[in-house]
């Protein structure tokens, strides 16, 4: 942590602004800054409360500018949290401009939602004065914060302290190279090192380890990584030597994983028992789908095994498992290496198996209904798609259910997000996050990396539907990088279009929009997606007949293709926002038009909402009229979770009748979510409004 925060405070100190979030950072390790650490600078501290405490709205923005405020004077909470973050802003610029500052908010993860949301504002409009934000969050991806384009960093904990007795550094490695942490096995190795279970008790009093039911266990796996890593080779050997003395004593050699783990740490060279131990570990990890260990299993058993023949036959199990892992380099090494080692026609059979299955699986696929396999989910969205979402929700449901009991690997790779993708357009999205979350987990346990492109695409649009912009932008990258490594191309299409799309409404795009655009061109649906990106990201930068161009291309690729659910792919309201806004009334009237008739078809309450929406903006010649579809529109929005556009609905009334209190609650949900470049326009309606009533500056009072 000490770098980027040191490195944030010269900055400071010479003028710059900045923010670092620290993910995972305890009260404890901010109540640290302080001292020599922040000499010449004015230190303000805010944090959040515990859930169980009650508080009230923007304590946690109370706490951070008191030390500001002059005598009574305080901030006009009665205008909204962007408003207040503004005001905010200001007072610690102004106090900046004095002596340079430092802002360390403690668990802001805590903080009551209007504290969370002014602060962030407050950051921004703070970046270009010598301030520095020192945020702990529990998360860098949580929303508002992880918009911010701040310096995202992972806390670790420090490695066992040098003062530690002799005993307890060595009773720590025990337990590092321990697979269960279990007291049998940790106190059988400890006792034939000649150790002892209370050798542990100083780590425990520290905080590096604690007591489980039954044993022991690193509060932070970094720290028994690390010493591990340190320990000499000798060290190492001697430790695992000791815990296949132990597991001996308990259980018979030929049982277990975790004594072969030992058998071969303890080697020093090649070792034919060793060997054999682990290769039968290998086999029991790959059957219950343990992938990435499975193989790293096969491969140490390669190394160590003193026969030819053998090596032969634990490379092959090495060989696909890399095909199953999808790293076809790992796949063409072992198989080459085991064809030199045996004559066995039986191995080289499989060797060519594991070949032919590589280059099927390799074959390039651009028809996304292609890939799925027959069933009632691809019925089910062959239902959705064809504008009858209700027959296919209860179609769907006893699918899910079932999804979350399965194991993802006995499944074809696009067959959860299939189903994920029928939920959420079906408006379970809580059941297609459950669906997604646990799937993602195994297989990043299995090490499966060649399934988690497709499920992390449809859980970056899932978390950008429920307000987890961060997390989605994270996911899409991730699914982009992974799609584009493995030939997955038209899955790194659609990731790299949902990560432009959300990051441009944050106002950071990770993807330049010219070169998603000349990637996506064709007739395939898959390519919708990441036009759809581009005219979003044409929006944020207020262009918006080039917007409206692309976006109506979508709408017409759509109506070819036949898909009569707008929930789908919702681009309605961006495409009658961009004629409105590019002055195409007539064409804005008929795109809502045609919003309206698609609405009935659908499930989702925000795209009916929105098209209300779409109805207020093309009506606003009959004030009264658009007045009733706009309040339609949020009384639908009240239903949902979704802010973002709900935001923007009331930004789209506020504009016609020129509510303010509709601007500022547009504003603060703007913010809230991260929305940054429609809270500046948001912004710019205020400002129009203040000059043209004279309503003044808009200030802490």
């Amino acid at each position: 942590m000490r770098q980027p925060v040191q490195t944030l405070l010269e900055h400071v100190r010479r003028g710059l602004g900045g923010a670092v979030l620290l993910g995972g950072a305890a009260p404890g390790d901010l109540a640290a800054i302080a001292g020599p650490v922040v000499d010449g600078l004015s230190v303000l501290r805010a944090g959040g409360t515990a859930p169980a405490v009650e508080t009230t709205g923007f304590a946690g923005l109370a706490d951070l500018v008191r030390p500001l405020l002059d005598g009574e004077a305080g901030l006009d909470l009665e205008r909204g949290a962007v408003h207040v973050g503004r005001a905010a802003g200001e007072l610690i610029a102004q106090a900046a401009s004095v002596q340079p500052v430092v802002a360390v908010i403690v668990e802001a993860h805590l903080l009551d939602k209007q504290s969370a949301t002014a602060i962030a504002v407050a950051v921004r409009s703070t970046r270009r004065a010598p301030v520095a934000w020192l945020i702990g969050v529990d998360d860098v991806r949580r929303a508002p914060f992880g918009t911010l384009g701040a310096v995202p960093l992972q806390v670790q904990r420090p490695v066992a302290a040098g003062d530690l007795p002799k005993a307890t550094t060595r009773a720590l490695l025990v337990l590092a190279a321990s697979a269960t942490g279990h007291i049998d096995e940790v106190g059988g190795a400890l006792d034939h090192l000649g150790l002892r279970v209370s050798d542990l008790a100083p780590a425990v009093a520290d905080g590096l380890i604690e007591a489980t039911t039954s044993g022991w266990r690193f509060r932070d796996l970094g720290v028994a990584t690390s010493i591990y890593a340190t320990a000499t080779p000798t060290e190492r050997q001697v430790t695992h030597a000791a815990f296949v003395d132990a597991i001996s004593e308990l259980r018979e050699a030929e049982k277990g994983e975790i004594l072969a783990r030992h058998l071969a740490g303890a080697a020093a060279g090649t070792d034919g028992p060793a060997a054999e131990a682990l290769g039968r570990a290998a086999d029991g990890a790959r059957l219950r789908g343990a992938l990435e260990a499975s193989r790293s299993s096969y491969g140490r058993a390669a190394s160590l095994t003193p026969d030819p023949g053998a090596r032969a036959r634990w490379l092959s199990g090495a060989a696909d498992t890399a095909r199953l892992l999808g790293d076809l380099g790992g796949v063409g090494r072992a198989i080459r290496e085991a064809r030199v080692l045996t004559e066995d026609a039986t191995l080289h059979h499989r060797l060519d198996r594991i070949a032919t299955r590589t280059s099927v699986l390799r074959t390039a696929q651009t028809k996304i209904k292609a890939l799925l396999e027959a069933g009632s989910h691809t019925t089910a969205i062959g239902l959705i798609l064809a504008g009858r979402a209700i027959d296919a929700e209860a179609m769907l449901a006893p699918v899910v259910s079932s999804a979350l009991l399965s194991d993802p690997l006995d499944m074809g790779p696009l067959t959860i997000p299939a189903i994920a993708a029928g939920a959420m357009w079906t408006c379970d999205v809580r059941g297609a996050a459950a669906v997604l979350d646990r799937s993602i987990a195994l297989l990043r346990a299995y090490g499966a990396a060649e399934h988690l492109p497709a499920l992390l695409v449809v859980r970056a649009e899932v978390g950008f539907r429920s307000g987890r912009w961060p997390a989605a932008r994270d996911d899409a990258m991730e699914a982009a990088a992974l799609a584009s490594r493995l030939g997955q191309q038209p899955i790194r299409a659609v990731a790299r279009g949902l990560a432009l799309r959300v990051s441009s409404l944050m106002g950071a795009p990770v993807e330049d929009a010219a070169v998603v655009e000349a990637e996506s061109l064709g007739s395939e649906a898959y390519v919708l997606w990441p036009q759809h990106a581009v005219g979003v990201a044409l929006m944020a930068e207020r262009k918006w007949d080039a917007a409206a161009t692309v976006l109506g291309g979508v709408v017409e690729a759509l109506d070819r293709l036949g898909v009569q659910d707008p929930s789908v792919l919702p681009v309605a309201g961006d495409v009658v926002e961009a004629l409105v806004r590019a002055g195409e009334v007539a064409r804005a009237r008929e795109a809502a038009e045609k919003a309206r008739e698609a609405a009935a078809t659908t499930m989702s309450i925000v795209v009916r909402a929105v098209s209300e929406r779409c109805l207020g903006q093309v009506g606003q010649g009959k004030g009264g009229k658009a007045k009733q579809h706009f309040e339609k529109a949020l009384r639908l929005h009240a239903e949902t979770d979704d802010r973002y556009e709900e935001a923007r609905t009331l930004l789209a009334f506020g504009r016609l009748d020129g509510d303010r209190g509709r601007l500022e609650a547009a504003a603060d949900r703007f913010a809230a979510v991260g929305a940054w470049p429609w809270l500046a326009l948001t912004e710019e309606e205020l400002a129009g409004k203040r000059s043209r009533k004279k309503l003044g500056a808009l200030t802490a009072q």
